[in-house]
C-alpha cells in the first residue's frame, strides 16, 4: 500500500512538561518515521522547551525524513503553523498540539482514510480523549462543519489554496475560521473517531481558562463579521458589549475586555470586507458554533476493556427501506468498539439479503446474521432478532435511527464497570425529519432536541418511557429469563420491555449523547403518530398492571416529586401563551403528566 509523505507541524510555548510524552508517542507510531517531516517552531518559551526540542532533534532527528527547528517571538498559534507550512511540501500536513499523546495507530488510520477520500475533502480531525470534543457531526458520513486543530490532518493543496490560518487571530477561534474558509471554497471536512489522541487540555473538567474566554469571544464576533448574517453580526457586538455588564469571573476582566474591544473595532472592518462567497451554512450558537452533544466531560477510561464482550445489535427493517438500512448499518460498522455482531431482521420479504451479504463480506464486523420473515409485525421481528443474537450484551437499532461512533464503547464500558446493573442507557437527539423519498433514501433533518435526561427511577419508568429504544444496552440474561417483546403491542413495545427488565435489576443513565432517533416533521404525521401512541398507552398500562413490583415509600416519593417538577415546567408556557391555537398542544402535554401523577398516587395507595 502507498505510504505518502507527511509533514507534522508543532508550535510550542512554555511546553516543556508535555514534550517527553508527546515525542515518545510519536516515536511509537506504526507509521514509518522516514516518511515524516518534523517541523518545530517555538514561540519564545521562557522555560526549558527550546533545550528539550534541540535535545530531541540531536538524538532522534536522523530517524525522520527531515527536521526543521526554528525559534522566534510569540506570533500566535495560526501564524506559527503558517510559518511551518511554508517550509516543506509533503501532500499532507498534520497540525498538532504537544499537550497530547498519539495512540499507536493514529497516523496510519488518518492517512488511510485521507488517501481514500475524494479530492474535495480537506481535513481529517482526530477524536480526543479523555474528553471528546462535543460538537456534532453526521454519524454516517462523519462530516462536520468545523474541525478542532488540537490534532488535525490537512490536504496541503487545500490549505495552501485558502492561505492557511487567519494571521489576525492570535489564539482560539482560528481553527473554526479556517474550517469555515475551507468550506466556503467548496471543501469538505471529516471527523475520524477511530484515530484518537489523549489530549490533556483540561486537567480538571470544566477548568476555567481566562485567555480562552477573552480570545474566543473576540474571535466569535470577528467570524460573525465574515460568515454571519447581518443579524448575527449585530448580535455578536451586543453580546460582546454585554460582557462588561456581567459579574467578573477573572481578575481585571473589564480591562482585558476593553483591550479586546479596541482590537475588535480595528479588525472588524477587515473581516467585513472579506465576506463569505458561498451559501454554505456557517452556524453561530451564542458564543459557540456548531450544535453540541451532551456529555463534554464524560471521560473515556484510560485503558480499554480487557476481553470486551460481544455486543449484538438487532436491527429491524422492511422491504423498500434499503437506503435507511444502509445508513443504520454503516453507523454500526463505524463503531469504535469491537467485537460487534449485527443481526438484521427483514419483516415481510428478502430484499435486504444481498445488502447484508455485502456487509458480511466487508469483514468489518465480528459476525453478521440475516433473518427473513413473512410480514409479522415489529414485535415478532424483534424477538426473531433476539433469538438469533449470540452476544453477551444486546441492543436495538431500528433502520431509521443512528449510532454515533462511540455509542457502544461508552455504554459497554459503563455497564461492565457496574456488574450489579441490568443495563445502561445514554442520551439521544430526537430529530424532526422531513423525508423527501424512501428510495433513494433522501431526507432533511430540521430540528434536534434532547427530550429525555432522566436518571433511572424504577417507579417513573412504570408510568412513562424515558429510554428510547436505541439508547439502551442490556445484559443477555434479562432476555433469557424474561423473554422478548410482548407481541400484543405494536407500539410502545420497548417501554413494556424496559418495565419488565427493570423489575429486579436497576439500569443507569450514562450522561453522554451517543445516538439519534427520527420523528416526523410534518404536523399531520405528528398528530397521527401521537394518536396511535395514545391508544397504545392505555393498552401498555393495562399490561403493566398485571406485573408486580415492590415499591418502597422513598421511591414513590421521589417519583412524585419528579412528576411535580414536570408539571411546573409545562405549566409556565401554558400561562405565557395567548393564542388558543398555540396553547392546545401545550395543554395536551400538560394533561399527560397529570394523568401519570394520578396513576402513581393510586399505585402508592394500593401498595
Amino acid at each position: 500500500m502507498h505510504v505518502p509523505d507527511l509533514d507534522i507541524s508543532v508550535v510550542t510555548f512554555d511546553s516543556q512538561r508535555w514534550l517527553d510524552a508527546f515525542f515518545r508517542s510519536l516515536l511509537e507510531q506504526n507509521y514509518p518515521l522516514g516518511r515524516i517531516g518534523l517541523l518545530l517552531r517555538d514561540n519564545g518559551s521562557s522555560d526549558q522547551t527550546q533545550e528539550k526540542l534541540r535535545a530531541f532533534v540531536q538524538e532522534h532527528g536522523g530517524r525522520f525524513r527531515c527536521v526543521e527547528f526554528s525559534c522566534g517571538t510569540n506570533i500566535g498559534f495560526g501564524r506559527g503553523h503558517n510559518a511551518n507550512l511554508a517550509k516543506e511540501s509533503a501532500p499532507y500536513f498534520l497540525v498538532t498540539n504537544v499537550d497530547l499523546e498519539f495512540e499507536a495507530g493514529t497516523l496510519t488510520t488518518l492517512l488511510d482514510i485521507a488517501c481514500a477520500d475524494p479530492e474535495d475533502f480537506a481535513s481529517w480531525e482526530c477524536r480526543q480523549k479523555p474528553y471528546e470534543h462535543p460538537k456534532n457531526y453526521h454519524p454516517v458520513s462523519q462530516e462536520t462543519l468545523w474541525s478542532s486543530s488540537a490534532c488535525v490532518l490537512f490536504r496541503r493543496s487545500a490549505i495552501e489554496q485558502v492561505g492557511g490560518y487567519e494571521p489576525r487571530l492570535f489564539m482560539y477561534g482560528e481553527d473554526v475560521e479556517l474550517s469555515y474558509r475551507l468550506r466556503d471554497h467548496g471543501f469538505r471536512l471529516r471527523y475520524v473517531p477511530k484515530a484518537t489522541v489523549r489530549h490533556y487540555s483540561y486537567e480538571d473538567p470544566g477548568k476555567a481558562k481566562p485567555l480562552q474566554f477573552y480570545e474566543s469571544t473576540l474571535a466569535n464576533v470577528l467570524l460573525r463579521c465574515r460568515y454571519g448574517s447581518l443579524r448575527e453580526v449585530l448580535q455578536g457586538f451586543i453580546m460582546f458589549l454585554g460582557l462588561f455588564l456581567v459579574p467578573a469571573r477573572y481578575p481585571a476582566q473589564r480591562r482585558e475586555l476593553a483591550n479586546r474591544l479596541v482590537r475588535l473595532v480595528r479588525l472588524a472592518p477587515q473581516f467585513l470586507l472579506t465576506r463569505k462567497k458561498s451559501r454554505e451554512p456557517f452556524p453561530f450558537r451564542m458564543w459557540d458554533y456548531l450544535m453540541v452533544r451532551d456529555g463534554a466531560f464524560h471521560p473515556y477510561p484510560a485503558a480499554q476493556l480487557e476481553n470486551p464482550p460481544l455486543i449484538s445489535v438487532v436491527m429491524r427493517t422492511m422491504p423498500g427501506c434499503g437506503g435507511r438500512l444502509s445508513e443504520a448499518a454503516r453507523s454500526v460498522m463505524q463503531q469504535t468498539y469491537s467485537p460487534i455482531e449485527l443481526v438484521v431482521v427483514e419483516d415481510g420479504g428478502e430484499t435486504a439479503r444481498d445488502q447484508v451479504e455485502q456487509i458480511r463480506a466487508s469483514g468489518v464486523l465480528h459476525a453478521v446474521r440475516y433473518v427473513s420473515l413473512p410480514k409479522s409485525g415489529r414485535c415478532v421481528a424483534g424477538n426473531a432478532g433476539l433469538a438469533a443474537a449470540t452476544g453477551d450484551l444486546l441492543c436495538f437499532l431500528d433502520d431509521d435511527d443512528l449510532f454515533y461512533a462511540d455509542h457502544l464503547e461508552v455504554l459497554a464500558t459503563s455497564l461492565m464497570q457496574e456488574p450489579q446493573l441490568g443495563g445502561v442507557y445514554g442520551l439521544a437527539f430526537e430529530v424532526r425529519t422531513n423525508v423527501i423519498s424512501q428510495d433513494p433514501w433522501r431526507y432533511q433533518d430540521l430540528v434536534y432536541s434532547v427530550i429525555h435526561r432522566q436518571a433511572f427511577n424504577r417507579t417513573l419508568v412504570w408510568h412513562h418511557n424515558f429510554m428510547p429504544i436505541q439508547t439502551v444496552l442490556f445484559r443477555r440474561e434479562l432476555y433469557d429469563r424474561l423473554g422478548g417483546f410482548d407481541t400484543g403491542l405494536e407500539n410502545l413495545e420497548d417501554w413494556n420491555l424496559w418495565v419488565r427488565y427493570t423489575l429486579e435489576r436497576d439500569f443507569m443513565l450514562v450522561p453522554k449523547l451517543t445516538s439519534l432517533y427520527r420523528v416526523p416533521a410534518n404536523p399531520d404525521k405528528v398528530r397521527e403518530r401521537q394518536d396511535v401512541l395514545d391508544r397504545y398507552y392505555a393498552i401498555a398500562q393495562a399490561k403493566h398492571a398485571t406485573l408486580s413490583v415492590s415499591m418502597s415509600p422513598p421511591q414513590v416519593l421521589a417519583a412524585a416529586e419528579q412528576l411535580a417538577r414536570e408539571l411546573y415546567v409545562v405549566a409556565v408556557p401554558v400561562r405565557s401563551l395567548r393564542s388558543p391555537v398555540l396553547g392546545l398542544p401545550v395543554l395536551r402535554w400538560f394533561y399527560y403528566p397529570a394523568r401519570r401523577l394520578k396513576a402513581l398516587w393510586r399505585a402508592a395507595r394500593q401498595g
